[in-house]
């Protein structure tokens, strides 16, 4: 485990929030060979558990009955104190969506939306989850990144919750990539949104075997191609896709000599 393995702003879980949990488990299983399993989670409902190989990688859940919340996959990210946590948030300009909770057994949480509309939950667990070294093993979530109107503000919206360093990288026509720091460790990106009056919003990637492979099943299994695979010099090979509810996330392959 790294010393830096539960710092401030690493990403510990994904959730993915629909409408309909079951309808998701043949798209996820048929394209990422996820297995599910179900949890009762008492007057919160169902709560499926998402797998690869036989590792925990995500969850999914219906939003609260009357919500207008669309389906979309949500990243926790970790904290020292939730409360201070969602007050240094709303300090900044940000607003609170759900107010801090008690998971029991597993954890406290809230989730907070910034003040360009991206949404991400601050999360204290119970116990610690291991950072493994080394490149995301295929299947699992290795990235997250913001595509925002306004990245400057962002960062700084960011930072002041979760306490993260930033690097600056240049991707010429695509103007600069914000890398977010716990540290060493690189932990998520910030970046204009590419497309004009595009919402603001976190993507979230699935490290894939065979990006091109995987873009075109998905569309067989009825989701969508938001964008087609698509090489970053230098990085990697993706795709945005949807899963036929409509929740958008990424899938990508490293380059060879890329270390995340």
């Amino acid at each position: 485990m790294s010393k830096n393995s539960n710092s401030s702003g690493r990403i510990v879980w994904h959730e993915l929030v629909t409408p309909d949990p079951k309808a998701t488990l043949g798209f996820y299983g048929e394209l990422l060979g996820w297995t599910s399993s179900e949890m009762d989670m008492g007057p919160a409902g169902k709560y499926t558990m998402f797998k690869s190989g036989g590792v925990d990688v995500g969850g999914a859940i219906a939003p609260p009955k009357g919500s207008n919340v669309p389906p979309s996959w949500l990243a926790y990210a970790a904290v020292a104190d939730v409360d201070v946590a969602t007050r240094v948030a709303t300090e900044r300009g940000g607003k609170i969506m759900a107010p801090p909770m008690d998971i029991p057994n597993v954890g406290r949480f809230a989730v907070v939306v910034d003040p360009q509309g991206g949404v991400l939950a601050p999360f204290k667990g119970t116990t610690d989850r291991p950072e493994l070294d080394g490149a995301p093993p295929v299947g699992t979530f290795c990235w997250d990144e913001l595509l925002t109107s306004d990245p400057k503000a962002a960062v700084a919206f960011y930072s002041a919750i979760y306490g993260f360093t930033v690097q600056e990288r240049d991707m010429g026509p695509m103007g600069t990539y914000n890398i977010l720091k716990r540290g060493d460790r690189q932990t998520a990106g910030i970046m204009k949104a590419p497309m004009p009056g595009q919402p603001t919003a976190w993507l979230s990637y699935v490290a894939v075997d065979d990006v091109d492979a995987k873009a075109k099943r998905a569309q067989q299994l009825k989701g969508k191609q938001i964008v087609p695979p698509t090489d970053i010099p230098g990085i990697g090979r993706f795709s945005v896709v949807t899963d036929v509810q409509g929740a958008v996330f990424a899938l990508f392959k490293a380059s060879p000599d890329y270390k995340m």
